[in-house]
C-alpha cells in the first residue's frame, strides 16, 4: 500500500495564513523593501512554520537566470579535479550559484551528453575541463587544465612549459643527467566541435623536447612514449622495461602525469632497477601521498586549488558582463625535490 504524503505548503498557503496577498508575500520572502518590516517578519516566521519551500527555479527563470553553473570534468576522483572542483564550487555557492557536477569518464561522447543536459537545465554558464567533446552551448565558458583556441573563450591553465622545464633542469643541472626519457599523456585532447582544443599532453611534450634541446641534449625517437589515461598504468610499465633494455637506457625518466610516474617506478623495479640509484624518476603530477612513496617522488606542485578558484572568478566576471575576452590564465607550479631524482 503506498503511503500518501501530505501536499508541500504553497505560496497560497503562506499568504492566507499570514494574512496578505500572494504578491505581498512573495515580495516578503524576496525581502522586498516594498513590504515593511512587521510584514516581512510576519509572513516569514509563517513560511518557516509550514516549512515552504520557494520554487526557486521558477523564481530564477522569471528573472531571465538560473543561478545555476554546470562543471564538467574528465574524471571527479582524481586529485587534480577534485581539488579544483572544490574551490571553484565555493567560490560560486558563494556568489548565489547552485553547482550542477558532470563526470564525463574521459570519453567525448559522454562530454558532449552532458553538455546537452545542462543545456537542457538552462544553466548560466559552464566551466569544462574537456575530453575533446566540448560543443557549444550558447552560455558564458571557461575553460581548464585544456586550453582551446575559441574566439572569446577564457581558460585558466597550468604553466605546462615552465613545469616541464623545472623538471629537466633539475635533471641535468643538480644531478647531471644526459639520457632523459619522457612518457607522456597523448599529444591530442580530441577535435572538439571546430577542431581548436589544445591538449596538455602536447604541451608537455612540446616543452620536454624545447628543454632538453636548451640543454644540449640527444633526444633518441625511442626516448619519448605517449599512453592513452585509460592504459596509463600498464603502458609506463611496459615502457620503463622496455627503455631498460636499450643499448643506451636512459638514466633519468620524466612522467607527464602521476599515474605514468607511479607505472614508470613499477616498470623499473620490474626491470631489476633502483630508484634513483640505477634511474632517477621525477613526476609532473603530484602523486597521492607523494612523500610517503618509496622513494618519496619529486614532482612539481600545480596549486589545483587555485586553478579552481581563478576558473570560477574568470566565469563569475563574464557573467556580469566584466570580461568579454578573458583569454588565457597561466596558474604557475613549484619543484618539489624529492628522494626519486637523488634529493636527500
Amino acid at each position: 500500500m503506498a503511503i500518501r504524503r501530505p501536499a508541500a505548503p504553497t505560496l497560497a498557503d503562506v499568504a492566507a495564513e499570514a494574512g496578505v496577498s500572494q504578491a505581498t508575500a512573495s515580495r516578503a520572502l524576496a525581502d522586498s523593501p516594498l513590504v515593511n518590516a512587521e510584514t516581512r517578519r510576519r509572513v516569514w516566521a509563517v513560511a518557516e512554520r509550514l516549512r515552504y519551500q520557494p520554487n526557486r527555479l521558477a523564481r530564477s527563470l522569471r528573472r531571465g537566470a538560473t543561478m545555476a553553473v554546470g562543471l564538467v570534468v574528465p574524471d571527479v576522483a582524481a586529485a587534480f579535479y577534485s581539488n579544483a572542483l572544490k574551490t571553484a564550487q565555493d567560490a560560486l555557492e558563494a556568489a548565489g550559484y547552485h553547482v550542477l557536477v558532470l563526470n564525463t569518464g574521459r570519453a567525448a561522447a559522454r562530454e558532449r551528453e552532458a553538455l546537452r543536459t545542462l543545456r537542457a537545465h538552462q544553466v548560466d554558464g559552464l566551466i569544462v575541463a574537456t575530453s575533446g567533446g566540448y560543443e557549444d552551448i550558447g552560455v558564458p565558458a571557461v575553460f581548464f587544465d585544456n586550453v582551446p583556441t575559441l574566439p572569446g573563450a577564457g581558460a585558466v591553465a597550468i604553466d605546462n612549459e615552465h613545469g616541464v622545464a623545472l623538471l629537466v633542469e633539475h635533471l641535468v643541472r643538480e644531478h647531471g643527467h644526459q639520457r632523459i626519457a619522457y612518457m607522456g599523456p597523448p599529444e591530442a585532447v580530441g577535435t572538439g566541435a571546430d577542431g581548436l582544443l589544445q591538449g596538455v599532453g602536447r604541451e608537455r611534450l612540446e616543452s620536454f623536447r624545447a628543454a632538453v634541446g636548451r640543454a644540449g641534449l640527444p633526444l633518441p625517437p625511442e626516448y619519448v612514449r605517449t599512453s592513452e589515461p585509460a592504459s596509463f598504468e600498464e603502458d609506463a610499465r611496459a615502457a620503463a622495461r622496455e627503455l631498460m633494455e636499450l643499448p643506451e637506457p636512459p638514466t633519468a625518466m620524466v612522467g607527464g602525469a602521476d599515474t605514468l610516474a607511479t607505472g614508470l617506478l613499477r616498470g623499473l623495479r620490474e626491470a631489476g632497477r633502483r630508484v634513483p640509484d640505477d634511474v632517477a624518476l621525477v613526476s609532473f603530477d603530484e602523486p597521492v601521498s607523494a612523500d610517503l612513496l618509496d622513494p618519496p617522488m619529486t614532482s612539481l606542485d600545480r596549486h589545483d586549488r587555485d586553478l579552481g578558484r581563478i576558473a570560477a572568478e574568470a566565469l563569475l566576471r563574464a557573467l556580469r558582463g566584466e570580461d568579454a575576452a578573458p583569454g588565457t590564465v597561466r596558474v604557475p607550479v613549484a619543484l618539489c625535490p624529492r628522494r626519486s631524482c637523488g634529493c636527500a
